[in-house]
Order: C-alpha cells, then structure tokens, then sequence
C-alpha cells in the first residue's frame, strides 16, 4: 500500500502509564520492565513496573506500564550509533 503522507515523528506520554510512539521507528531493546525505540535522530528508553506492549506496528508503537520511573530521550549525532558514548 501505498503511503498518501508523510507523518512526522511524535512521542507522548499519558498519565505516567503509557507511551505511545506515533511515526518511523525501531524498536532497540525489550524486556519484562524496559523499552528502548530509535525515533528520527532520537533514542527514548523507559523502565517501569509490568510492561505491557499494546500494539507495534509499522508508525505506532504503544507501551504501558503500571508505572513508567525513568524515561530518557538521548538524541543521536550524526555517524553516531545507538548505543555508543
């Protein structure tokens, strides 16, 4: 399918429990309590309590938690990689 638009990038955190991820993304790393996504020029890592992965799919990506304690938005420099210093 073709796309009639081009959708920019948007990050939204809603009632300290979700995160929703709307836009061209990666997903980094998974597990039980963390989510970390490469978004444009930008990494965003949360950890919380009980994560759940709401939906995943191509520009949308949703993320709850009982409760988010950390989120980190790191943004990349250019020839920079994901994770290095």
């Amino acid at each position: 399918m073709k796309k009639l638009f081009k959708m920019n990038s948007s990050v939204t955190i809603d009632e300290f429990a979700f995160i929703r991820i709307t836009g061209p993304y990666s997903l980094l790393k998974l597990g039980p309590d963390y989510a970390a996504v490469r978004s444009g020029d930008h990494i965003i890592e949360a950890t919380g309590e009980d994560l759940i992965v709401e939906t995943l799919s191509e520009e949308l990506a949703v993320f709850s938690f009982e409760t988010i304690s950390t989120v980190n938005i790191k943004e990349i420099k250019d020839g920079q990689g994901a994770y290095d210093s």
